[in-house]
């Protein structure tokens, strides 16, 4: 007994001093965090960087560190602006706030040192403000002369790794960075480096990109994934409707594909140029459905993907990038639905194979935590009342069963010619007998 109870004892003093060497961090208060494991199990480069690491998650890692040299030369640019020859005063900046910038991860950093911190804090902030800087210089052909001054890695990828939920700084360490090397810092450089760094991420967008983004109170953003979620955003009307009308999952439900709502009579046209403020803002009019285009290229999964993951591990933030994603799930079954939505102009496929395309978004949609309420409820609603009135109900079994081929359609018109000429012809003969 004796035995039993020293044993605990230890055990005790063993798991208590785990205990006080643990760091309490609450995922829901931080502003960047893992991807959840059911996400990234279902396509796990999505998350991952392609060329270049920002922040601890990823640092470090063997395929990454050609970026580090970057890194350092644009540290350099970033002193020259105030003509500086010393990271001193950048140091002591970032130090005051290391315990801010370690509470903003969700796991805990007790294996970075302060000056570790400090020091990748400094070299990843510097490459994206520089790089996001050069962003409204560029002009492709002056820079191709001067090959010294173009970047020789791809801005593309880079641009891509910016947006990923793991792959981020906090956003106050990017403004301090960045008033701190203005020639006048002042507080408007906060709206300009929000101008600044959407417009650098517009092209990443999918459909007409970022338009008239609202203004956030930079204490607000929490990263630059964040920043982008934040402004990229259904227009006043079609947010002003969801606000009005939402109704709860059961009744939202949608069970048909673009297909088989073809088949009930439902059009399905691209937006026009003017009216295309938003991915989001899909409408459904006149059993017309007004989608507005979607151009699938190589980084426009990774780009959804990591929105989605950003709206699942915050709460405090709408899901409108799941609830796009959720609804064009339900239209996109198979490559015959892409196909009936590229023929719209509704899709653009960048990627070659119909069907490749129906594999993302039906993937898109997998181990997501759904809203109570989706931003196309009444949508949803609308469409299942078309397809279930009594006369779109009977046109959608006659063309399902009947009219299947090109064939059935031709020769449906020639058999009701040749029925309606029989019938007329049995009343001659009878009328001609019974005279």
């Amino acid at each position: 007994m004796e035995d039993e109870y020293e044993a605990a004892e230890v055990l005790s003093i063993r798991i208590d001093k785990k205990l006080s060497s643990f760091s309490t961090v609450s995922s829901s208060g931080c502003s960047i965090c893992r991807v959840p494991n059911p996400l990234r199990q279902i396509n796990e480069k999505a998350y991952e960087p392609h060329i270049v690491s920002i922040g601890p998650y990823h640092h470090g890692k063997d395929h990454l560190k050609g970026m580090e040299a970057h890194k350092m030369n644009y540290l350099k640019r970033l002193l020259q602006r105030r003509e500086e020859t010393s990271v001193q005063r950048y140091v002591m900046a970032l130090k005051d706030k290391e315990e801010k910038i370690r509470d903003c991860y969700a796991e805990p950093l007790d294996h970075i040192d302060g000056d570790a911190l400090v020091e990748m804090m400094l070299l990843d902030g510097s490459f994206i403000i520089e790089l996001i800087r050069e962003n409204q210089t560029w002009k492709i052909r002056e820079l191709r002369k001067k090959k010294d001054d173009f970047p020789n890695f791809n801005v593309v990828s880079v641009t891509r790794d910016l947006l990923l939920v793991e792959n981020q700084l906090p956003f106050f360490v990017l403004l301090e960075l960045f008033d701190m090397s203005t020639l006048v810092p002042n507080q408007k450089n906060e709206i300009e480096f929000i101008h600044r760094a959407l417009d650098f991420f517009s092209v990443m967008i999918p459909g007409s990109g970022i338009q008239n983004p609202e203004v956030i109170p930079a204490q607000k953003i929490k990263n630059l994934l964040g920043l982008v979620h934040d402004s990229w955003l259904p227009s006043p009307e079609v947010k002003d409707s969801y606000r009005k009308n939402s109704a709860v999952y059961d009744e939202w439900n949608l069970t048909r594909n673009a297909t088989e709502l073809q088949e009930a009579g439902i059009k399905f046209k691209k937006m026009n140029g003017d009216e295309e403020k938003s991915l989001f803002d899909i409408k459904f009019e006149n059993g017309v459905l007004w989608i507005p285009t979607i151009r699938m290229e190589e980084n426009t999964e990774c780009i959804l993907r990591n929105l989605i993951a950003y709206e699942q591990v915050h709460n405090d933030c709408q899901r409108y990038a799941t609830d796009y994603v959720t609804f064009m799930n339900c239209l996109i079954n198979t490559g015959k639905d892409v196909e009936l939505l590229r023929r719209s102009r509704s899709l653009v496929n960048g990627l070659g194979d119909d069907g490749v395309v129906a594999t993302i978004f039906n993937r898109l949609c997998h181990s997501i935590e759904l809203s109570d309420q989706n931003l196309y409820s009444v949508i949803f609603i609308n469409l299942r009342k078309h397809c279930d009135g009594t006369w779109n109900a009977w046109m959608t079994n006659l063309r399902h069963n009947y009219f299947t081929t090109p064939w059935a359609l031709i020769l449906f018109p020639a058999a009701v010619f040749l029925f309606t000429l029989t019938a007329v012809q049995t009343i001659y003969l009878l009328h001609s007998y019974y005279r």
